[in-house]
């Protein structure tokens, strides 16, 4: 079961450093994620969400090799790849983002100015692990949203308090 993980930044960097610590669990294998965006306002109060990837352009080129792949088997890879990257884009575009953009800019109304946002869709996390990285992050932050029941999400915004006033 996927999970949407939230948790805003007093901080332009805030989001960026939690974002570097959680890396960390991926490459780990301690964290599963769909998708991860960060949500920023700048001092002058101008909105900005920060998209990870081109979803239409990856879809594309991923349909292109297995085209390419495909077409082959038919001898004929060149026509395999150009209809394996138009059907990839067109099922990109429809796919679109994970988290709908509507509810980022929600959470980026809620910011001060100065302020950033992590929002990760989650489809596994080491719960100990995430204790851990909260630990280590050198601001505070509030968690807004987690796959966490009560008393671990109570534990991991206690201890994101701790490393702001520490």
């Amino acid at each position: 079961m996927s999970e949407l993980f939230v948790t805003v930044f007093d901080t332009p960097s805030g989001a960026a450093q939690l974002k570097a610590e959680l890396a960390k669990l991926r490459s780990a294998g301690q964290l599963e994620t769909r998708e991860s965006n960060l949500v920023t306002r700048d001092a002058d109060g101008q909105l900005h969400l920060h998209h990870p990837t081109n979803i239409p352009l990856w879809q594309a080129v991923g349909g292109g090799v297995w085209g390419l792949l495909l077409g082959a088997v038919f001898l004929s890879p060149v026509a395999g790849a150009a209809v394996g990257a138009g059907v990839g884009a067109l099922a990109g575009r429809e796919r679109g983002a994970g988290i709908d953009p509507a509810f980022l800019e929600q959470i980026g109304e809620t910011l001060q100015p100065g302020g950033s946002a992590l929002c990760l869709w989650i489809d596994h996390v080491d719960e100990a692990a995430l204790m851990d990285a909260a630990a280590k992050l050198g601001t505070g932050g509030t968690v807004i949203r987690s796959p966490l029941g009560t008393s671990q999400e109570a534990r991991l915004q206690e201890m994101l308090d701790q490393s702001q006033a520490g």
